[in-house]
């Protein structure tokens, strides 16, 4: 998992000096020649909405003390999170690397069963996704702890059917 998490802030400083020009906040990158452009990109709206229900599935894994299934969606959201750094240009790194420490100590709770520590963590992810947002110019899309689950179809509660 540390190593997924160094990977996600090292490609996040390869965008550095991008985010120095006047790129807009999160422009996919130009097509290269003989490119029909970002058409098979997947949209940062996409990548967004997976890590959102993501961030769901996180919360209820942890209440139910699965933290196998925690580590891996924190492995997933790390993916995502890097995925959109890789692919959208001018994201400050700021705001996304200040995920970074929520989601290392979501991974130490989770190997600990920490719970404690996992909710002080999720609660930092979620105000960094938040920072995020806002300087993205679109405050209006506030993460929270989730108070329902949309995934009635998948058990959180290991060995339960």
């Amino acid at each position: 998992m540390k190593t997924m998490i160094l990977a996600f802030v090292t490609g996040l400083a390869a965008t550095g000096p991008v985010c120095a020009q006047s790129v807009p906040f999160a422009e996919p990158p130009p097509a290269a020649a003989g490119q029909s452009g970002t058409a098979v990109l997947p949209s940062l709206g996409d990548i967004m909405i997976d890590t959102q229900l993501r961030h769901i599935k996180l919360w209820y894994s942890a209440r139910a003390n699965n933290w196998n299934l925690v580590k891996f969606e924190l492995a997933r959201i790390t993916e995502s999170l890097t995925k959109a750094a890789i692919l959208y240009r001018n994201i400050p790194i700021e705001f996304i690397a200040a995920m970074n420490k929520p989601l290392t100590d979501m991974t130490e709770a989770a190997t600990a069963g920490n719970n404690g520590n996992f909710n002080s963590a999720y609660s930092a992810f979620t105000a960094a996704c938040n920072s995020c947002h806002t300087a993205a110019g679109i405050p209006f899309v506030r993460m929270q702890t989730p108070t329902s689950s949309p995934f009635s179809d998948e058990v959180y509660e290991i060995g339960k059917k």
